[in-house]
């Protein structure tokens, strides 16, 4: 049997199609999006994690603190604590990266990282982090001073 379609009816398909595909694809885009900011801030975490935990173990000079820093922010950036030229991420550079050591006299007592202005681009918008992540760890190395 031959079915008869009205005229009015024809074009239903295609425009079902076109409104289920756009909403299919926003929705994916969407977790996309979710997913890689969430993959990028959980690498950077990672990172931020194992430099806190290396600059713990360290050894401090008190006569050149700008060593240790350096040192700790290529660690996050490239995964080294000498400079690379590929970070681990797209966009993070050691200027996004504050390492403050907290002296009490002329040994350091904790370090923290943190990373600071941080933009995921994702495939719609931009996410900041401001002071995330950020690791603390209890400073137990060698202290020395070299020019003393």
């Amino acid at each position: 049997m031959k079915t008869i379609q009205n005229k009015s009816e024809r074009g239903n398909a295609l425009l079902e199609f076109a409104l289920g595909f756009s909403l299919l694809w926003a929705l994916f885009a969407g977790i996309y999006q979710f997913g890689y900011s969430f993959y990028v801030y959980n690498t950077v975490l990672t990172s931020v994690a194992n430099a806190a935990e290396l600059g713990s173990k360290m050894t401090y000079d008190t006569a050149s603190p700008s060593t240790f820093t350096t040192a700790l922010q290529n660690m996050v950036v490239y995964g080294n604590t000498t400079a690379g030229t590929n970070s681990i991420v797209p966009g993070l550079s050691t200027s996004n990266v504050t390492v403050g050591v907290n002296p009490e006299g002329n040994m350091p007592t904790d370090i923290t990282i943190t990373i600071n202005s941080f933009t995921i681009n994702a495939l719609f918008t931009n996410f900041t982090f401001n002071g995330k992540p950020r690791a603390t760890a209890v400073y137990m190395g060698q202290i020395t001073c070299s020019t003393c």
